[in-house]
């Protein structure tokens, strides 16, 4: 795309393999220090190659208000004393540069949220589409291959159209993922490079017709057997996700306005030149004064390159939106839907808790976080040991699953909880959940237990003190890492200090003969 190439021109937009990065940087700010050294989307280069030059100006000038005061005071440099000048040509760039980082976070978060809604809608157009074509196959199992072109067909295409919707909006060409492109035929692959290539036309609407061409194709040779009312709405979630597409050109189009622009790079040239010149006034220091002026011209000038990076979000730089992790999680949303279970109707065991009373019994409803738990079940559905907390804790019946041999059972007939931790919690909510599987409940009948059950939130005075003395452990263990990471960073501290001390040391002993009596 010729717009995006050109303002995307001198950065830097795939990685050293050729490929997007896969992913947004991530981090942990638990720790400050390993912050300040990691390299990756970091602005220190480009902001220190302003602020390092201004900070030797800052050197420059400290020799000469050493060895010739009297002519750099001829020369009006005094007026400088007075820094109101100074604080409000700051007060103004740090005004402009908080009000252009404002703008440019909005762009960024707008970005994303666009992309993932685009990507929702787009998603959203292929799963109803194949789910109105499940019973045609059952209902007339001569039209089976025609429903399993329907669907590879939409699925490729839909791949295609998300992948040229962010190379559009990027500039990139080449660098993500589709399903399968040339499975399609060479008709629709000749018809797409004759309109992209040859005409110009765009490769997005191109392929957004030729999506809705075979979704209608598909209604009126009776694949999608649906009522035309229904079907609109799979039409509405294309056109949606086409708009979000056109609001994120919009970003990708609208450049920050170039007077604020021109603006902010005279006050930050300004501001970096005479930053130098106002602090040394002050300070006359071979060591804070270039501290002091590195200080203020790196922020700016950091502020400014953080809001250059948000503006345009869509890209291959590390403080980018991954737009290669975004193709991948829609390829994978369409590949879901070519599982050979995706036709697979939901219902419930022969096992399934059907009495109200019983089922409100068997759901922990007090809100607090539930342990790991595998279910078992025996020949007759019945349930074996605690109840299973999502479907990948739970193992259907299999002759040849004997419960003992589970490293996570502790007795015939139960399983318990996956964690190795004692926890007392643990303990109470298995038993519990194990007499409420393996016991009749019958309202009204012999089996009805007498009196109410016992909450396994309440604690016994045995438990209660095993509990405190494990709480009190894990508290004075937490204190002595605690206490033993503080003496560490303190070490560390003291250290940088003692090195900034000799350094200061050193220049002072150096200027010391050449300063007048």
């Amino acid at each position: 795309h010729p717009r995006a190439q050109s303002t995307r021109a001198g950065r830097r937009p795939v990685d050293g393999s050729g490929r997007l990065r896969p992913g947004m940087i991530q981090y942990d700010e638990d720790w400050l220090l390993p912050l300040l050294f990691r390299q990756e989307g970091s602005v220190y280069v480009r902001a220190s190659l302003w602020a390092f030059p201004s900070a030797a100006l800052s050197v420059a000038l400290v020799f000469l208000g050493e060895h010739f005061p009297a002519q750099l005071e001829e020369s009006g440099y005094g007026i400088f004393k007075n820094t109101v000048l100074w604080s409000a040509l700051a007060a103004i760039l740090f005004t402009l540069m908080s009000f252009r980082t404002g703008q440019a976070f909005a762009r960024f978060w707008e970005g994303t949220g666009l992309l993932h809604q685009m990507k929702g809608e787009w998603f959203d157009t292929v799963s109803n589409s194949i789910t109105f074509t499940i019973h045609t196959g059952n209902k007339d199992p001569s039209k089976k291959p025609a429903v399993e072109e329907f669907r590879h067909t939409l699925v490729r295409l839909m791949s295609l159209c998300h992948c040229s919707a962010l190379e559009e909006i990027s500039g990139l060409s080449g660098v993500l993922e589709t399903i399968d492109v040339m499975g399609l035929s060479e008709e629709v692959l000749s018809h797409v490079k004759n309109c992209v290539e040859d005409l110009g036309f765009n490769k997005v609407e191109v392929l957004v017709h030729l999506i809705q061409s075979v979704i209608t194709d598909a209604h009126d040779t009776g694949v999608i057997q649906i009522p035309a009312p229904i079907l609109s709405r799979v039409y509405q979630t294309i056109s949606r996700g086409y708009v979000n597409l056109l609001n994120t050109k919009n970003i990708a189009d609208t450049k920050f306005p170039f007077p604020f622009v021109q603006i902010i790079a005279f006050l930050l040239i300004f501001y970096t030149v005479i930053t130098p010149i106002v602090l040394t006034s002050l300070i006359l220091h071979v060591v804070w004064a270039p501290a002091f002026t590195w200080i203020p011209v790196f922020a700016s000038h950091a502020l400014n390159i953080i809001a250059i990076e948000l503006e345009d979000p869509f890209g291959g730089d590390d403080n980018d939106l991954p737009l290669a992790h975004f193709q991948s999680e829609m390829n994978r949303c369409l590949l879901m839907l070519m599982h050979p279970g995706t036709d697979t109707i939901a219902g419930c065991s022969d096992h399934c808790i059907t009495d109200f009373t019983q089922l409100l019994d068997s759901v922990d409803l007090s809100g607090h976080p539930v342990k790991e738990a595998v279910c078992v079940s025996n020949e007759k559905g019945a349930a074996l040991g605690t109840k299973p907390r999502r479907i990948s804790s739970v193992h259907l019946f299999d002759p040849s699953f004997d419960p003992d041999d589970d490293p996570r059972s502790r007795s015939e007939g139960s399983v318990h909880s996956s964690s190795n931790e004692e926890d007392m919690f643990s303990e109470r909510n298995h038993v519990t959940d194990q007499s409420r599987s393996s016991s009749p409940v019958q309202l009204g009948g012999p089996g009805t237990r007498q009196g109410p059950p016992r909450d396994p939130a309440v604690l016994d005075d045995a438990d209660l003190q095993r509990l405190l003395l494990k709480s009190t452990e894990d508290f004075h263990n937490s204190l002595l890492s605690w206490k033993t990471k503080i003496e560490e960073q303190v070490q560390d501290m003291g250290q940088h200090f003692m090195s900034v001390g000799t350094l200061t040391h050193r220049g002072a002993s150096a200027t010391a003969p050449l300063v007048p009596g």
